[in-house]
């Protein structure tokens, strides 16, 4: 797929182009597919992560992460509804699970275009206890 291919509405079909474009490192691709007025959270720092404002300062987010070679990006399940889209993935920064993070975007996508996205991971650290 690259960045000159039929731009449709149907929000599956966004997403999966927006990760198959993150997953190949193809910016041009990933560009294509994100809104002019994306609003993208990321899921670090916590406990809010950051918000990037606009395409280009979402899309230079995005592609910081994409010049990683070292890493690679998993899909493992997405559920769409309506607008909106749910993404269950994989970070991997080495070989094994524990350099890894697990993660879930919630996106929106509006006109064929990832419009707004949400990150979410699982992090190491401390566990608080359960309220009794």
């Amino acid at each position: 797929m690259t960045a000159s291919a039929p731009v449709t509405t149907d929000t599956a079909d966004t997403v999966a182009r927006f990760n198959d474009a993150f997953r190949r490192r193809d910016k041009a691709a990933l560009a294509a597919v994100v809104h002019e007025d994306c609003l993208m959270v990321s899921a670090q720092p916590a406990p809010d992560g950051l918000a990037y404002v606009g395409k280009d300062p979402c899309v230079a987010f995005w592609a910081e992460l994409m010049d990683d070679t070292s890493t690679t990006f998993e899909v493992q399940h997405v559920f769409c509804e309506g607008d909106w889209a749910a993404v269950r993935w994989r970070y991997r920064f080495g070989p094994t699970d524990a350099e890894s993070v697990l993660g879930v975007n919630v996106t929106r996508v509006s006109d064929g275009r990832v419009i707004e996205q949400l990150g979410y991971t699982k992090t190491p650290g401390e566990v608080l206890p359960l309220p009794e």
